[in-house]
This record gives structure tokens, C-alpha cells and sequence, in this order.
């Protein structure tokens, strides 16, 4: 079985140098001697564990310190060899992604504070090098793909920290379907009826919906012409689908028929056409191409109705779908310079990991803090002149202020949210266009730490009341 895995590794790594794949085959065998002898809870070798991690990024084309570290990520942890080692056999690059992903001694730590502490660990290594959260996430996914050999104990806390932290981490850098397979997994152990009600809905539907597709298709083929270069239809993923059913969305909503073009450009002239043939439902277009929310997530979505039936559409150019598809892989090429790497994974990640840290004052309310703020969803909210200000869902005026303008902030008394006047605590909801109101003297309070939700606000307030 192992040798077929790295024979299977090897093939899927043919779009890499002959040097490197060269470096890959050494790493395969330093990773096998290291985990010789040791056995999964599954009694299989353990040395199918980081090859199978390694596989999930192949499955991407992810580059080679990337395929290395995987390969390599439990080595230092589980046994004798160092980081020391580990960098003269194979460099800064990969033994600085190995040192984040490796565990710190437990000690006399109890179990939460533990894995608190691991996991500020692991993302304060991963600002410097987002490769450390890429390949965190890979090798959950393995683990969630194995985890009906542990007892039910252990299934669902691994299970709910998995769709609580992992899932919205792989979302944010815009592996969305390893996100969808982490959420999917574990619905499926910490609801199996639900998941099962929900699987089945979905399935009935898809029938239906492949026949207005095949409807819809024909005459945007004629319509488009060469505009439109391919057509598909999609459901939304098992865990996010029955989010969406709790909030009283329809079936239909789960569905969505996808078009593709050439330029980001003619997305417009597609979405044109879909208005022209079928009549558009108010308040339903969404422009993420013009407000980008995520980098990853670039395309125009409306609903329209089809014989009576509200369908969704999703207009995307072709580069911005392989976007999509490949996420942070699209953008971690091979080459890139220590810094390069680092400047993306700040991009990526911002400033929240930074802030979080400087605020809280123990690894557990770094984690509740960093849930929130890197974790959440996104809101995106607009000032008076349409500038865009995102947020986690669930901020205030308040912390729309300090993202804003820390000094404009200090001042405010209220603000104006979509016309009305509204105090400072109230709790923003996506597209809200805000206006502060403001006074001649500063208006900090104490209470405003209640109502702050992010850390940048928490930061600002707290330095403001030292004063």
C-alpha cells in the first residue's frame, strides 16, 4: 500500500522540475526512516499519514517546500530528529513551516489552554509564511477522513473545533472545497440525522434543477455566442446548505447555474443578457467583482425568475474560476523570496493576528478573540462616498469608526445608518451605509469596550482610556 501511495505521488507530481521532483522522492524516504516502526490509530504505518497530506496539496500543484513540509510536518514532533536537521537537509524555508507546525511540550498545561497555545503559535507562524496554515488544513482533512476509528468522545470535539476554526481558516484562503469537505465531515458526525435529511433534499432537487438548466443553457448559448465560454450548474455545499435552510431559505436557493467567460468584463454583458431574458428580482444582484470581499471570490450573482421559479445565477471570468478553484495556490508560484511569501500571507491573513496579540493577556482569549475577528464571516459595510470597510459579522458602529478613522472615532457621538441615526453600539449588517456623526471634543467611554467587538477598536479604546 505505501509504496503504491508514493508511486501515486510521484505521478501526480509530473508538472514539477525533474530537480525537484528529485527533492521530493529524498524527502519521501527521510520522512519514512523518520516515522519508521510507528504505527495510526488506525494500525496502518504512520508514514501514510504525511503522504496522504502531501497527495491533498499535489491535488493543487502546490510547490515544492510546500509537498516537502507536509511530508515532514509531524517529524520533529513525533520523533528524534531536529529542526536542525530538518534545515540542513532542506533548507531555512522548510524548517522554519515544519518549527510552526510542530506542537509545543504539554507540560502542566491543561487541554484547552494547550491547544490555545498551539494555535497562537500556529498562526503567528503562519503570517510569516501562509504555507504553515495551508498545510495545518491539509493534514486536518486527512485526520477528518480518518476519524471514524476514534471513540465517540473524541470525534466530536475534534469534529466541532474542525468546523468551528478549520473550515472558516481554509474559507479565508479560498480553499473553499477542502472548507466544504472539512464542514460536510464533520456536520456528519455531529448531526448525522440532519446531514442525511439535508443530503437527501438536495438530491431530490438536483433533478429538477438540471432541467431548468438545460433550459436556461440553450438560450444563453444562443445569446452569448462566443461571450460565453462555458456552462454549468452547482448546489451549495451539505453544511452551508442547511445553514441556509435554517434561515428559511428555499430549496432553490441551494442551486445555482454558473456562467464563464472570457474577461472580467464580459461578465456584465452576460449578466446583461440573463436580465434581458428572464426578469431580474429586485435587491438580488451582488458585485463582487467591482467590491472585491475576498480575492478568491470575484464574480456577479443575481436571481431572476424562470417559468415562476427564482434561480440563481453566477457570472465569473475564467481566470477569476481558477481563482476560485486553486485559491492561496494560485498565488504561492514557486521562487517567490522569504519576504514575497511573507507580504502575501499578510495580505492574506491581516493585521488582526497582531493586534489580537498585543491585547489579550492569556492563549485562551487570544483564541476566543482570533475565532471572531480572523474566523467570522465578512460583512461589507460602505461610508457616504461608497468606500468599503469589511468587517466580521457581528461588529458595531464602533468598530466600523476605528477601522475607519481612529481619530474620527475618538470624536463620535452617533452615526447615520441608512438614513436613520442609530448609537454607537448598534450592530451593523452587511451593505449598510454608515455616516459618523461626530462632536467637537471626544466622546470615548468605558462601556464602549462592552459594545467593541474587534481588536483594533478594543486596542484604541484601551489606549485612549490609559490617557
Amino acid at each position: 500500500m505505501i509504496n503504491a501511495l508514493k508511486a501515486r505521488l510521484i505521478q501526480k507530481s509530473n508538472y514539477l522540475t525533474q530537480s525537484e521532483i528529485e527533492l521530493l522522492e529524498k524527502a519521501i524516504i527521510f520522512a519514512e526512516k523518520a516515522h519508521h516502526g510507528q504505527k495510526r490509530a488506525t494500525g496502518e504505518p504512520y508514514i501514510t499519514h504525511p503522504l496522504a497530506v502531501c497527495e491533498i496539496l499535489l491535488e493543487y500543484k502546490a510547490d515544492i517546500t510546500s509537498l516537502i513540509s507536509a511530508l515532514l510536518h509531524d517529524v520533529v514532533e513525533d520523533t528524534d530528529i531536529s529542526i536542525h536537521e530538518i534545515q540542513l537537509n532542506f533548507g531555512k524555508q522548510v524548517s522554519t513551516i515544519v518549527e510552526g507546525l510542530t506542537k509545543v511540550e504539554k507540560g502542566l498545561l491543561e487541554k484547552e489552554e494547550y491547544s490555545a497555545v498551539n494555535t497562537e503559535k500556529l498562526l503567528t507562524a503562519s503570517i510569516i509564511d501562509i504555507r504553515v496554515a495551508v498545510i495545518k488544513i491539509a493534514d486536518r482533512l486527512h485526520n477528518m477522513r480518518t476519524l471514524s476509528i476514534k471513540k465517540v468522545e473524541k470525534k466530536i470535539p475534534y469534529a466541532n473545533e474542525t468546523i468551528i476554526f478549520f473550515a472558516p481558516l481554509a474559507e479565508r484562503l479560498g480553499l473553499y472545497k477542502i472548507q466544504d469537505e472539512l464542514e460536510a465531515l464533520s456536520f456528519s458526525y455531529l448531526n448525522p440525522p440532519k446531514s442525511n435529511t439535508v443530503q437527501k433534499l438536495i438530491n431530490n432537487y438536483a433533478k429538477k434543477f438540471n432541467d431548468i438548466f438545460l433550459i436556461c443553457s440553450d438560450k444563453l448559448q444562443k445569446e452569448g455566442n462566443s461571450l460565453v465560454i462555458d456552462l454549468d450548474w452547482g448546489k451549495e455545499p451539505l453544511y452551508r446548505s442547511y445553514c441556509l435552510l435554517l434561515e428559511e431559505h428555499a430549496i432553490s436557493d441551494l442551486f445555482s447555474i454558473k456562467v464563464i467567460t472570457n474577461l472580467p468584463l464580459h461578465c456584465y454583458t452576460a449578466l446583461g443578457i440573463i436580465h434581458n431574458l428572464y426578469t431580474p428580482i429586485e435587491d438580488q444582484l451582488m458585485d463582487n467583482i467591482a467590491i472585491v470581499k475576498s480575492p478568491f471570490l470575484k464574480h456577479l450573482k443575481t436571481k431572476v425568475l424562470v417559468d415562476n421559479i427564482e434561480v440563481n445565477f453566477i457570472i465569473q471570468s475564467e481566470y477569476d474560476k481558477n481563482l476560485n478553484d486553486t485559491g492561496v495556490f494560485a498565488l504561492l508560484k514557486s521562487g517567490l523570496s522569504s519576504s514575497e511569501i511573507t507580504n502575501l500571507s499578510r495580505n492574506l491573513l491581516g493585521d488582526s493576528i497582531h493586534t489580537v496579540k498585543s491585547i489579550s493577556n492569556s492563549p485562551i482569549e487570544f483564541y476566543d478573540l482570533i475565532a471572531f475577528e480572523l474566523l467570522q464571516r465578512v460583512i461589507t459595510v460602505y461610508t457616504p462616498k461608497m468606500d468599503v470597510i469589511s468587517l466580521p459579522k457581528g461588529s458595531t458602529i464602533i468598530d466600523f469608526a476605528f477601522s475607519l478613522n481612529s481619530q474620527l472615532a475618538r470624536c463620535m457621538s452617533a452615526a447615520i445608518v441608512n438614513g436613520k441615526r442609530r448609537p454607537v453600539y448598534k450592530v451593523l449588517n452587511d451593505m449598510d451605509i454608515v455616516e459618523i456623526v461626530t462632536t467637537n471634543k471626544e466622546m470615548v467611554k468605558s462601556d464602549w469596550l462592552i459594545h467593541a467587538q474587534t481588536s483594533k477598536a478594543i486596542k484604541e479604546i484601551n489606549e485612549f482610556l490609559k490617557m
